[in-house]
């Protein structure tokens, strides 16, 4: 009986002239030799426990800079005269209508554009009968400013977005507070025309990102067949069981139609 002797695998380094049998590295039969990876090496665990999946996965904020649009407010100040007032009552000249809706038709181009009515008074202590109604000088500059305002909503027919209105009461005056004609100046309601300039930015932004695992299917390869050629010999290959054999009785067993037709797809 033969006996076969299973001998060392021998890998390392290719042996060159000088070189030491110290370089040569020896393993058992049977272990992996391919490549011995570092034992503190991180590895990327490419299977999954679909019994840990429903555990493993989850959705995460994740921080990314998207496309946005900065907006710049644009304020046309002074575009009419401001609105005076005598006796509690606005002056609004009748062509005022008319200039500020020339104005607006002129910057339909425009984004968000609108009306802006700034409420101002004089110095002058309120009776009290003001007093009740208004409080002091900047409830009065705001009633005023809100009744300009409400006034060409109307009448330009503008939606309520399109409005818009503050006061500073006596803080801002133009003239002295020391003559009629100083203060009936500073009794006004200023109109400005505000739009919005729209430039294309980046931001930060917090989007949902999905965990979701990919999965692929990985398939197998397989040598059927090895060429090889010898030195000195003209370059033939015989490639066997390319083909499964026929298999016969007797001479009488017929050759099949799927041993002719699997013949032709190796040829």
């Amino acid at each position: 009986m033969n006996k076969h002797h299973h001998l060392p695998l021998i890998i390392g380094v290719l042996l060159t002239a000088g070189a030491s049998w110290a370089q040569v590295q020896t393993t058992e039969p049977g272990e992996t030799v391919e490549r011995h990876l570092p034992p503190d090496q991180a590895l990327k665990r490419w299977s999954q426990d679909p019994s840990l999946l429903d555990s493993e996965r989850g959705d995460r904020l994740e921080v990314r800079q998207v496309a946005a649009e900065e907006y710049e407010t644009v304020k046309l100040k002074n575009v009419v005269p401001p609105i005076r007032f005598e006796s509690g009552v606005a002056q609004i000249p009748r062509d005022y209508v008319d200039k500020l809706n020339t104005i607006l038709e002129t910057m339909r181009h425009r984004k968000n554009v609108r009306l802006h009515f700034v409420g101002h008074a004089d110095s002058q202590r309120l009776s009290d009968a003001l007093v009740r109604v208004f409080e002091d000088n900047a409830g009065l500059s705001r009633e005023r400013a809100g009744e300009v305002a409400e006034y060409f909503k109307n009448a330009l027919s503008l939606p309520p977005e399109a409005i818009t209105y503050e006061w500073f009461g006596d803080t801002e005056p133009i003239a002295s507070n020391q003559t009629e004609e100083g203060r009936a100046l500073n009794r006004r309601v200023e109109v400005e025309v505000w739009y919005d300039e729209v430039r294309d930015t980046v931001k930060d932004e917090e989007v949902v990102v999905s965990d979701d695992i990919k999965r692929i299917k990985v398939c197998r390869m397989e040598t059927v067949c090895k060429l090889r050629y010898r030195e000195g010999h003209g370059r033939r290959a015989r490639v066997r069981n390319l083909v499964a054999p026929l298999r016969y009785v007797d001479e009488t067993t017929p050759v099949s139609e799927a041993f002719v037709t699997q013949v032709g797809q190796a040829l």
